[in-house]
């Protein structure tokens, strides 16, 4: 009952939270855009051994999150070439993020993905300086595994 709720809230929050988005003509310089990331591979073992120092993962839940971190890049890299048109790269860049932190929720347990949604921050006090010092090793992240965490946990469409 409470996924089924929160899976309607969200469908309502998110298309509406787009829309009012979409509009803003300086949207794209504040929004967290995601780069195009080159070497995958590197990238994810980068993330998954923060995120896992961090939230305290298990083998088997550092091994799915490598997966669903995988699969996020290969999406945010196919959209890339939407950053020109705003309202598309935030629909689709909403409806990737809406997925990955879904298939993150199965993956983690409620306390540890609590603590992956506050990481940086809440509301306008998002940053990725906050982000960044949340993380146990954040500061040594490259700027591609920097960009991938701040495009999914700071572009929260709430």
């Amino acid at each position: 009952m409470k996924k089924l709720l929160f899976v309607l809230a969200l469908g309502v929050a998110v298309p509406t939270t787009i829309t009012s988005m979409s509009s803003c003509g300086t949207m794209l310089k504040t929004m967290q855009t995601v780069n195009q990331i080159s070497n995958v591979a590197s990238t994810v073992n980068e993330l998954s051994g923060v995120l896992t120092n961090t939230l305290g993962l298990s083998g088997a839940q550092k091994s799915g999150l490598g997966s669903i971190l995988t699969s996020y890049i290969g999406q945010t890299n196919g959209i890339a070439s939407l950053l020109g048109n705003k309202k598309s790269y935030l629909s689709q860049l909403g409806n990737i993020n809406f997925n990955t932190l879904g298939q993150l929720k199965g993956l983690l347990n409620s306390a540890q993905y609590l603590k992956l949604l506050g990481l940086g921050g809440s509301g306008k006090g998002a940053n990725l300086a906050g982000l960044l010092g949340n993380l146990s090793g954040g500061s040594s992240l490259s700027g591609d595994a920097q960009s991938v965490l701040s495009g999914l946990l700071l572009n929260q469409f709430k």
